[in-house]
C-alpha cells in the first residue's frame, strides 16, 4: 500500500455496517429470548452464515462506497500523542501498530455451545480485548514501540507474537473469545450475549489474576471513582503502606454511563481530553450490536478501530510459524473517524500506569486539564467511611 492510499481517513456515523437484530440489553438488563439452547444454538448458527456476506470481512479502504473522505487537516491527539493530521506518516505508524481484534469465523466451539463465530454478539468482547491487549503493548514493548521495528529487533517480536497469540481463537488461549465468553457466565451473560461495559471490565480483571504468565494488574473503578489507597495497596508490599513499593503495573478500567439514549454533549471535552493524557489505552463502549474501540480526538470526531469485520480465524501456532498474513489481520491499515456525537454513552475508559509514580502523574494530569470541564468521573483518596462522622473533603473530578 502506497503512502497515497494509507493517508486518506474515513468517517463513520456509527450506523454501519449494520449488525443482525437481536434483542438489545445492557449490563443489568435480563435476555429475554427463549434459550432453548438446542433451537437458540441453531438459530444463532444460521444467522451467522447469513450475515457472513453482509458483514465486512475486509479492511477499511479509502474512498470506499458510501463514506466520506475528511480533510485531515486538523490537530489529532491519539493516546497521549501529538500528531499534526491524521495523514502524517509517525501518525499512522503508531496507529497501524496497534492491536485491531474482530469478529472471526471458523473457530473451535465455544464449549458447551456450538457458537464457533462472534458475530452478532461479540463487539464489545472484542473491543476488550483491543484495550487489554493495547495495555500489554505498553507494558512489555513500551508507548514508543512500534510494528514497523519488528525486522530490527528479534526480543520485541517474539513479545509481540506472544501478547497476539494470548487473544487467539482457541480454547487454550488467556485472554481468546472463548476464555472471555466462558467467565461472562460468571457474571450472569450466557455464550453468545452481549456484553456492557462493567461486565467486560470485570471479566478481564478476573481473567489477568488467573494468568500466571503476567504480572499486570487491573482495577476496576466502580461507581465512576478512583480511590486513591485502592491503587496504592496493590503497591505496597503485602499491604503495608509503610515498605517500599513493589514494581507491579495497572490497567485501570473505568466503566461509565454518560447519559441516557444519547452521550451527553456536557462531556464532550472530558471526553476529548482523554487521548491528550498518556497513559490512556483507549476507550471502549457502544449500544449493543455496536461496539468501538476509540483510540484519539480529530476536532469533533474520534477515531476509533472497528471489530465488525469478519475474517476467517487464526490458528494457535508456534510462534515462528506465524506467515505476515496472520499478523497482518490483526492491525488495521487506515483510519476512521466517528462524530463524538454519535458515540453511545455506556463505556469503559482504560489507563495504564507502568508503577505508582505514573499513577501520580496520571491523577495529576487528570486535575489539569479538567479544568473548566464536566468531569468524567472522580479521584478521591479513599472510600467513605460511614460509620465515622463525614467531613467534606476536596476531591479530584475529570
Amino acid at each position: 500500500m502506497d503512502n497515497k492510499e494509507r493517508s486518506d481517513v474515513e468517517t463513520n456515523d456509527l450506523e454501519s455496517p449494520e449488525e443482525p437484530n437481536e434483542q438489545q440489553q445492557n449490563d443489568t438488563g435480563s435476555n429475554n429470548i427463549d434459550k432453548n439452547p438446542n433451537v437458540f444454538e441453531l438459530i444463532m448458527s444460521k444467522i451467522t452464515e447469513t450475515f457472513k456476506g453482509l458483514v465486512s470481512s475486509s479492511p477499511p479502504r479509502s474512498g470506499a462506497a458510501g463514506v466520506s473522505r475528511l480533510y485531515a487537516g486538523a490537530s489529532v491527539m491519539f493516546l497521549g500523542q501529538p500528531y499534526p493530521s491524521t495523514s502524517d506518516i509517525k501518525f499512522l505508524d503508531d496507529f497501524e501498530s496497534r492491536p485491531w481484534i474482530t469478529y472471526r469465523h471458523s473457530f473451535p466451539p465455544i464449549q458447551p455451545s456450538s457458537y464457533t463465530s462472534d458475530v452478532g454478539w461479540g463487539c464489545m468482547l472484542r473491543s476488550g480485548q483491543m484495550m487489554l491487549a493495547n495495555a500489554f503493548i505498553y507494558h512489555y514493548l513500551g508507548r514508543s514501540w512500534r510494528r514497523s521495528q519488528l525486522r530490527l529487533d528479534r526480543n520485541s517480536w517474539n513479545s509481540y507474537v506472544k501478547i497476539l497469540s494470548w487473544f487467539a481463537d482457541s480454547n487454550t488461549s488467556p485472554y481468546s473469545i472463548h476464555r472471555v465468553a466462558l467467565m461472562g457466565r460468571q457474571f450472569d451473560k450466557e455464550i453468545g450475549e452481549w456484553f456492557g461495559p462493567s461486565t467486560i471490565s470485570q471479566v478481564l480483571k478476573v481473567l489477568v489474576q488467573h494468568h500466571k504468565e503476567t504480572d499486570l494488574n487491573i482495577h476496576v473503578a466502580s461507581d465512576g471513582v478512583i480511590y486513591r489507597t485502592d491503587l496504592t495497596s496493590i503497591w505496597a508490599k503485602d499491604g503495608d503502606p509503610t515498605q517500599s513499593p513493589s514494581p507491579v503495573s495497572v490497567l485501570i478500567l473505568i466503566p461509565l454511563r454518560l447519559g441516557l439514549d444519547q452521550l451527553n454533549p456536557v462531556y464532550f471535552p472530558a471526553l476529548q481530553s482523554c487521548f491528550e493524557i498518556p497513559q490512556c489505552v483507549g476507550i471502549a463502549g457502544g449500544k449493543p450490536n455496536h461496539s468501538l474501540f476509540f483510540v484519539g480526538v480529530e476536532s469533533d470526531k474520534l477515531v476509533f478501530l472497528d471489530p465488525h469485520h469478519l475474517r476467517p480465524t487464526v490458528e494457535v501456532k508456534d510462534m515462528a510459524s506465524y506467515t505476515p498474513e496472520d499478523l497482518d489481520s490483526y492491525h488495521c491499515p487506515s483510519a476512521r473517524l466517528a462524530p463524538i456525537a454519535s458515540v453511545d454513552p455506556s463505556l469503559v475508559i482504560g489507563f495504564y500506569c507502568k508503577n505508582e509514580e505514573e499513577f501520580d502523574e496520571l491523577c495529576a494530569r487528570c486535575q489539569t486539564i479538567s479544568q473548566g470541564k464536566t468531569p468524567l468521573f472522580t479521584i478521591a483518596e479513599s472510600p467513605p467511611n460511614y460509620e465515622e462522622s463525614v467531613d467534606v473533603v476536596s476531591d479530584d473530578e475529570f
